[in-house]
């Protein structure tokens, strides 16, 4: 009788330690257009935008200076780029279609290494994106 109840604690703890690194959950395997956690974020890119995903274009106007892999991103015009952290690689992009927001975040410290963490129905800020009328 013992050994079900081990399982069951297993796999709880399972669960909760896979979700505490804030990837997505099991049941969440594909998002949008089929992109997936650990897919290089070019290749997320071009699917979500041939499914009709629009890039959502950020700091147009607002006198941001990006930094580090930022600029590398801007150069190559992943504009939809909202931020990335300095101390663990982590960037933000957003999209749109139809009214609907996507928030896209990768792990990586160059484009060619860029991977997709998670995705969340999140649109950004107001105070971030003034031309937010003109996306989607």
């Amino acid at each position: 009788m013992k050994a079900p109840i081990l399982l069951i604690t297993i796999c709880c703890t399972g669960t909760s330690v896979a979700f505490a690194d804030g990837s997505q959950a099991a049941n969440d395997k594909y998002g949008p257009a089929g992109i997936a956690v650990d897919e290089p974020l070019v290749s997320a890119r071009s699917k979500l935008i041939k499914q009709g995903w629009k890039p959502t274009r950020m700091h147009t106007g607002d006198g941001y200076e990006y930094s580090g892999v930022e600029r590398e991103l801007a150069a190559r015009n992943f504009l939809e780029l909202d931020t990335c952290s300095f101390d663990s690689s982590r960037c933000i992009l957003f999209y749109s279609k139809k009214g609907a927001c996507l928030r896209v975040d990768t792990m990586g410290e160059q484009l060619k290494d860029m991977t997709v963490t998670r995705w969340a129905d999140e649109c950004p800020d107001a105070s971030s994106e003034p031309d937010s009328g003109d996306a989607g």
